[in-house]
């Protein structure tokens, strides 16, 4: 063996290739570390949306679950219209009511300001306070959204200022408070067509309390419920999203209604609901509010629209755009809803 071969110095890294190799090393962890940092955050942001709207989300399908058991539990009778003691044929009739309106028509009060629509109906619920395994008991229920504070739903060992905000309530009174049999008596007795006005007004005595005290809010930060009537679906459209609403044109329909436009629908649930909820998260209405008195941006968000259904895409975009210029972080809820009692004939 050379004895040179073994005498000569192993060779190592330069000072220079060091460096080189720490700085690619320091470069390639930054990019790492951005990553990582761009990950966490979009993570976060996912999270943080989920949350906000996972009260809205609850009670959007608590809603629409409960409203797709809507019911009139109608029958056919016999009636005699010109009273010449001469039958005129079957007509469909029923002691309940289902109805959707502008929810102005409620009245304020002095804790809760309704806006947008309503909807109250009837339904096989099952609620009661005194009766159990009775789960096919009717119940009147109602949704609606309304302003005002929570100091009524508060406990009361709860301190705490007021916190003024758009909510969905529900109208909720028990089996044995449905008013609706007792609000269409004084017609049935006088053998008359029954008129269902007051049972869900807000005057009205309901059972064992009044309209308010069977109030109850589903969730915060939801600034209006659009309630679309829909008859059937659209001839030959494979959309389920294209659907009629020849009967409730201006969003508004009445079971009970005896006029001549609606007479050939008198007596029964629409097939078909579009239901659209407009929700906000809670730093938008902390950045608008206004005291006890509702935050004038966003109420104007929404004027003038869902007013006719015929402009209801147009109407949804235009929400989503004013929304989205004042920066406000919002979640529409839309479904249509099949109501299974339905059993439609014009």
């Amino acid at each position: 063996m050379n004895p040179a071969v073994l005498s000569k110095p192993a060779r190592g890294f330069s000072l220079i290739e060091l460096m080189v190799a720490m700085g690619i090393l320091s470069v390639l962890m930054l990019m790492l570390t951005a990553l990582l940092d761009q990950v966490q955050r979009s993570w976060r942001f996912s999270e943080s949306r989920i949350s906000q709207f996972r009260e809205a989300r609850v009670a959007f399908d608590v809603m629409t679950k409960n409203i797709g058991q809507a019911s009139l539990n109608n029958y056919w009778d016999l009636r005699d219209n010109d009273g010449d003691g001469i039958f005129d044929g079957y007509f469909p009739v029923s002691e309940l009511h289902f109805i959707t309106m502008p929810a102005s028509q409620l009245g304020g009060s002095g804790t809760q300001q309704p806006v947008g629509q309503a909807i109250f109906f009837q339904a096989p619920l099952g609620f009661s306070t005194q009766y159990r395994n009775l789960n096919n008991l009717f119940n009147g229920r109602g949704y609606f959204v309304a302003f005002g504070g929570d100091r009524r739903f508060k406990p009361g060992f709860v301190q705490s200022a007021d916190r003024f905000r758009y909510r969905l309530m529900e109208f909720r009174p028990p089996a044995e408070s449905n008013q609706v049999f007792q609000d269409g008596q004084e017609e049935r007795a006088n053998s008359k067509p029954q008129i269902f006005n007051q049972w869900f007004k807000q005057s009205l005595q309901v059972g064992q309390g009044d309209f308010e005290s069977h109030l109850n809010p589903l969730a915060e930060n939801i600034l209006t419920l659009v309630v679309s009537p829909r008859d059937s679906l659209e001839v030959g459209v494979a959309n389920r999203n294209e659907t009629f609403s020849r009967i409730a044109p201006e969003y508004r329909f009445d079971s009970n209604d005896p006029s001549e436009e609606f007479a050939a629908y008198s007596q029964q649930v629409p097939p078909l609901l579009r239901v659209t909820m407009v929700a906000i998260d809670e730093t938008a209405a902390v950045r608008f509010e206004n005291g006890s008195s509702p935050p004038g941006e966003l109420a104007n968000a929404l004027n003038g629209l869902f007013m006719n259904t015929n402009n209801y895409a147009q109407d949804v975009q235009k929400a989503a755009d004013t929304l989205n210029q004042l920066g406000v972080s919002h979640k529409i809820f839309s479904a249509l809803v099949m109501l299974r009692s339905s059993k439609w004939s014009t």
